[in-house]
């Protein structure tokens, strides 16, 4: 479990990386002249498939340490749900700017998406102690 354990906050730090680097992008193509709209969906992406890889993960964790101790605890639920949650927001903003034609429109869904998504992640992981 150890090696999963390293894995998960490894992927959480580059959904960081991920986000910041979308939020930076999504804010660069509402005020310049010309959006980058390949750039901005493929950034998209990369942030989603990394939440949805670290969700896979926390699962694996949490069903592992259910089977090792026997019980599972609710602060792994309350993470777990909230994350989930945050992930579904994400794809939800995700594929709804993939609908539109208009770069800026859909840059600002992006960023709604990550914005909102990244608020519920923190709260989530706020939930089992916070990101240290």
């Amino acid at each position: 479990m150890d090696f999963i354990v390293g894995l998960h906050s490894v992927v959480r730090w580059l959904v960081v990386i991920a986000a910041v680097a979308a939020i930076v992008r999504y804010v660069v193509d509402l005020v310049g002249n010309s959006p980058d709209a390949e750039m901005g969906r493929k950034l998209m992406m990369a942030y989603t498939i990394l939440l949805d890889v670290n969700v896979l993960l926390g699962i694996i964790l949490i069903v592992g340490r259910a089977i090792g101790i026997g019980q599972i605890l609710p602060v792994w639920i309350e993470h777990a749900t909230t994350n989930i949650v945050a992930v579904i927001v994400a794809h939800i903003f995700a594929a709804r700017s993939r609908k539109m034609d208009d770069p800026k429109r859909a840059a600002k869904w992006r960023l709604g998406g990550v914005v909102v998504s990244l608020l519920m992640i923190v709260a989530g992981v706020a939930v089992v102690g916070g990101w240290s």
